[in-house]
């Protein structure tokens, strides 16, 4: 960006900044600090938010209303920092930060000299056993699952949701990337399972007996029908 480009920016970001002041009313409690075109993470942060609103409603697209809100929710977060975080004591004037170089001259190149941190090895999982279905009782197979269906010891949580199965004293999900299923092992979880298992599978019952008694309706309404036809 040549000098020139760089103060066309500026121009437009000074303009931009005086706007959101007054629109925003940012002159209450000094929400927005005076100074800062001396604070450089502000300037980044207001420079951000510009380019982002201009984004938001010079070509909106589909989502433009939850980018919208998204915008303004980043504005107070950023009006929120600019005294606690990027101009702390700035309320009553602009107060200077010092330079790494004054505090510190020789911390930059320790700082080089440290490298960047490695990363830790994650401990590598424990191998399955050739043929084992359950893996420390919280995986089981599709296949097991299905018996486990057929012969009574699982139920499913309800006609609606299948995906959920009761099993073993717990509940367990339906993976189906790679085919297996899960069992839940949060108790918040699990709860709230066991409380929508019981409305669902009421809910379940009275849509049989609803459709039983149409059935049932519908049967007689026809063969009310053949004996009119027949007399």
């Amino acid at each position: 960006m040549t000098a020139d480009d760089q103060a066309t920016e500026w121009a437009a970001l000074v303009a931009w900044v005086a706007w959101l002041y007054d629109q925003y009313e940012l002159s209450r409690e000094e929400r927005l600090p005076l100074c800062w075109p001396q604070h450089p993470g502000l300037v980044e942060e207001l420079r951000s938010l510009k380019v982002w609103r201009e984004h938001v409603y010079d070509a909106p697209d589909n989502g433009a209303a939850h980018s919208a809100r998204s915008w303004h929710g980043e504005l107070r977060q950023t009006i929120a920092a600019a005294i606690s975080f990027w101009a702390p004591g700035c309320r009553v004037g602009h107060k200077p930060t010092s330079q790494l170089t004054d505090t510190d001259p020789g911390l930059r190149q320790r700082w080089l000299e440290t490298g960047p941190p490695q990363p830790g090895t994650a401990p590598a999982p424990a191998p399955k056993a050739a043929g084992a279905s359950v893996v420390a009782g919280l995986q089981m197979s599709l296949a097991d699952m299905d018996a486990a269906l057929a012969d009574g010891r699982a139920v499913p949580h309800s006609d609606g949701l299948p995906q959920f199965v009761k099993h073993d004293g717990g509940w367990w999900i339906r993976q189906f990337d790679p085919g297996l299923w899960l069992r839940a092992t949060d108790p918040v979880q699990h709860a709230r399972l066991d409380e929508s298992s019981v409305r669902m599978r009421l809910a379940d019952a009275a849509v049989g007996r609803h459709r039983a008694k149409e059935e049932t309706d519908g049967v007689r309404t026809a063969g009310a029908e053949q004996k009119k036809g027949n007399a």
